[in-house]
């Protein structure tokens, strides 16, 4: 592939925003440092030697959560079109202002993050609201809702445990395709570094990839219980598309979390650190198990982009949308608490 069909392929939209079905193209702070880090010689040696290494975040960390860098938030806010109102706030680092906790309303699927929208929603939910103790809300079915704010893939996962996507042959028949990313072969098995569960199979993969003006914070798709947790040790790659983002799935450091989710099964949860990314922030995790209420805080990143992985049982249906989105090339950009889906009723 020539230098001129790469360059046509990073500045053509990739991301589709869901509540206007806008195409859009993301832009961040340092690409080009991370395509030169990622794509020359002299820079994947850089990057193994230092930028991926732990060490690094930790220095950098250092610098964000310290009250020099303030400077950082006004620039920041102005080249991401962000609200002005982050500019009256006191915070007293870039690193607070990255973290910040904002309040996420549970909402359908496309709407704005308001209390307005969050209460409407609620009401809907709550008509339909008894059936073997548990909240009903659409058609009798349970909502369940984006952990985080992103851009989303979504991804099958056939009878064998093999993630796959939806695909077309010659004759625009549907068919299943292998999770393929320039010759590697992505496998539940190499992101957990353990067999794919059963309870995992003919379900479905969900991949929300946190760029730097994403809200960093995320929350319990639905009501349940936290049941246990697994560390895993690894780099700190980069997880933006330019980078090895499907790579870093199964390289970085990661935590996962096994999530029994009422009347939708289990589901494994699994947050990825990223460049920059020193530290993933988990809410109550000494006191397992615990429950816990659709749309609570489970944690938050440290500064960075970072990656979500949720892995669902077929008890769960995800809206044909985003399989659809995900078929053409294209991420979805969604926030945080909106339906994107149900528990089968």
């Amino acid at each position: 592939m020539g230098k001129e069909q790469k360059q046509k392929e990073q500045n053509s939209p990739s991301i589709i925003e869901r509540k206007t079905g806008r195409l859009i193209q993301e832009e961040e702070y340092g690409q080009k440092a991370i395509y030169f880090l990622y794509h020359h010689f002299l820079g994947r040696v850089l990057l193994k030697m230092i930028f991926a290494r732990p060490y690094f975040s930790f220095l950098r960390g250092l610098y964000y959560n310290s009250f020099i860098s303030k400077k950082e938030i006004a620039p920041f806010v102005e080249k991401y079109g962000l609200s002005k109102k982050y500019l009256k706030k006191n915070y007293q680092s870039f690193g607070a202002f990255f973290s910040r906790k904002e309040a996420v309303n549970l909402r359908e699927a496309g709407k704005e993050n308001t209390k307005e929208n969050g209460e409407a929603w609620k009401e809907k939910v709550q008509e339909k609201r008894y059936e073997k103790g548990h909240e009903k809300g659409h058609e009798g079915k349970l909502p369940f809702y984006a952990t985080s704010s992103g851009k989303l893939l979504a991804y099958k996962i056939d009878q064998e445990g093999q993630i796959i996507f939806p695909g077309s042959d010659n004759n625009g028949e549907s068919n299943l395709l292998p999770l393929e990313i320039k010759g590697n072969y992505y496998s539940i098995e190499k992101i957990l570094k353990a067999p794919c569960p059963e309870f995992l199979k003919g379900g479905t993969l969900l991949v929300f990839r946190l760029s730097l003006p994403d809200y960093h914070r995320y929350i319990f798709p639905a009501r349940g219980k936290l049941l246990r947790t697994k560390k895993i040790k690894g780099r700190l790659d980069s997880v933006r598309k330019e980078a090895a983002h499907f790579k870093a799935l199964s390289e970085n450091k990661r935590e996962i979390s096994l999530l029994e989710l009422e009347g939708m099964g289990r589901i494994l949860h699994v947050e990825v650190g990223a460049m920059l990314v020193g530290h993933i922030h988990n809410h109550r995790k000494n006191q397992l198990p615990f429950r816990f209420q659709a749309g609570e805080e489970k944690g938050y990143f440290s500064l960075g982009g970072s990656t979500i992985v949720e892995m669902l049982s077929d008890k769960i249906v995800i809206d044909e949308d985003l399989f659809e989105n995900t078929n053409k090339g294209l991420e979805t950009k969604l926030e945080i608490g909106e339906r994107i889906g149900y528990g089968k009723a």
